[in-house]
């Protein structure tokens, strides 16, 4: 999934895809317009500074099951997609 695109989870909840990487897919709680390209070219484990108006996409939660000492809330891996940005 690309950045931008929107989830729902099977408890109602909505939230954007903002990050893709090796631990799963980060989400931001709501509907957003993203800014694709400026979120590419950051990588949030990587990059020391990140621009302030990409830093406000940082994922809120995470598409993954819980795991031990994780630092954002881990919604399952069960969701439905309902918007999808080309």
């Amino acid at each position: 999934m690309r950045p931008g695109t929107i989830v729902k989870l099977p408890d109602g909840r909505v939230g954007t895809v903002t990050y893709h990487g090796l631990d799963g897919y980060g989400i931001i709680w709501g509907k957003h317009e993203v800014p694709v390209d400026e979120i590419l070219e950051v990588c949030p484990l990587f990059d020391k500074k990140i621009p302030l108006e990409v830093l406000r996409y940082q994922p809120q939660a995470m598409l993954r099951e819980p795991y031990p000492n994780a630092r954002l809330e881990c919604v399952g891996d069960k969701y439905e997609i309902i918007e999808e940005k080309p």
